[in-house]
């Protein structure tokens, strides 16, 4: 049902971290895919808990739901949990590595992903950018003509957000895109719009602390540069 907005659905387990800031990918979303036929073929890719596959299913999208361990464990209880299991299937998919058929899917989303695969899983060294171009050629390769990439990426972000992150030891394992990587991961697409949010983080344990960061967060979006803010939001068509 279109008109909906992000209070309607179960934002915290379908977010799970960071909530304020990145469930702002529903309000920039939600109008595009309110708009595709419910019988399209989507595929959620490193899907781990399940928010975003139970997101899909609650607006009536039947789901492919992945991840490279199995994603039934970890997602079941979720989607049992909202009685959704009916719309939701589970596959084992490493996006880099596996070589399914070609141009099955309508719509495929992935929140958080990018940044963290490697073509051999037990070995963090091998994650690089070649790899994330290999990731996101076998996503354009698995769209049919005219179908969807939604994208929710973590970038560099500013100076305050890098520092952060090597005292709390938060980017290890993990490629942070700068806004020009970004562009380039995406240069296999007709078309590609992000827009981009976030300051300050909002993953503290006071629901009046995160609140705060919000506001300031919304407060400088308009001021500030794309390149200080450390979330792309991403709809590209193949």
């Amino acid at each position: 049902m279109a008109g909906r907005t992000t209070n309607d659905f179960p934002v915290q387990d379908i977010i799970e971290w960071d909530v304020l800031n990145w469930s702002r990918l529903m309000r920039y979303w939600q109008p595009v895919l309110e708009q595709l036929p419910r019988d399209a073929k989507v595929l959620a890719i490193g899907e781990r808990n399940g928010g975003i596959s139970l997101w899909l299913a609650l607006m009536g999208f039947h789901v492919t739901c992945t991840d490279i361990t199995d994603v039934a464990l970890s997602a079941g209880a979720l989607h049992k949990k909202y009685n959704l299991t009916g719309l939701i299937d589970y596959r084992r998919f490493d996006i880099v590595n596996d070589a399914w058929q070609p141009e099955q899917f309508d719509v495929i989303i992935g929140k958080s992903v990018i940044g963290g695969v490697k073509p051999t899983r037990d070995r963090s060294s091998s994650r690089n950018f070649e790899a994330l171009e290999q990731a996101m050629h076998n996503i354009h390769r698995l769209l049919k003509p005219g179908g969807y990439f939604f994208s929710a990426e973590n970038l560099e972000g500013s100076v305050f957000n890098r520092i952060a992150r090597r005292r709390l030891k938060g980017g290890k394992g993990w490629y942070y895109l700068s806004l020009k990587e970004l562009d380039k991961l995406f240069t296999p697409f007709r078309l590609a719009q992000t827009k981009t949010f976030g300051i300050l983080p909002t993953f503290f344990s006071s629901k009046a602390v995160n609140l705060f960061m919000y506001f300031i967060n919304r407060c400088l979006q308009p001021v500030l540069p794309k390149s200080s803010k450390y979330i792309a939001f991403t709809i590209a068509k193949k």
